[in-house]
């Protein structure tokens, strides 16, 4: 019996096995916690339903996180299944390409900047505040940040600002 037992958590972010996020999932899982998985785009159903069944879950949601929406669409849906859950994760985060390459101004405008703020940063509050009326209390919040955030990583670019 693992300390979280009992505990039931929203993974986001998971792309890979190689990913933090899964990387967490599975660490959350050997403590016993029961998971639901979170993707965007029908491009990656299988591949997050596939991850969530290695962690004995079948609780998906489609949710992209620049729509208000869709983040309260999915803590609806959790919260239908769960009723009242203790967190998620947050790993999540997204530039357009072009805003990562080359020169941390190449390519810098305005759409690209918010675009990577809003995906990246942004979504955390965004998701805490539709999860609110589905957390039980003393529940737990976590993001991610990346060591591009506290200084200048080659290609990091723009992300080092929104993380």
């Amino acid at each position: 019996m693992g300390f979280l037992t009992g505990k039931k958590l929203l993974i986001t972010g998971v792309l890979s096995n190689r990913s933090i996020a899964y990387g967490i999932a599975k660490a959350c899982r050997a403590q016993g916690a029961e998971l639901a998985f979170s993707y965007v785009g029908e491009r990656f159903k299988d591949r997050i339903t596939e991850f969530a069944a290695e962690f004995d879950s079948t609780l998906v949601f489609d949710c992209d996180v620049a729509d208000d929406a869709q983040i309260e669409k999915m803590f609806s849906d959790l919260g239908a299944v769960w009723g009242k859950f203790d967190g998620f994760v947050h790993s999540i985060g997204f530039a357009p390409r072009e805003a990562i390459a080359g020169n941390f101004l190449d390519g810098m405008t305005r759409e690209n900047f918010r675009i990577a703020h809003d995906i990246s940063a942004y979504s955390f509050p965004a998701m805490a505040k539709a999860a609110l009326p589905y957390l039980n209390d003393k529940s737990a919040l976590l993001t991610l940040s990346y060591l591009g955030a506290l200084r200048s990583i080659p290609n990091y670019n723009t992300m080092g600002l929104a993380k």
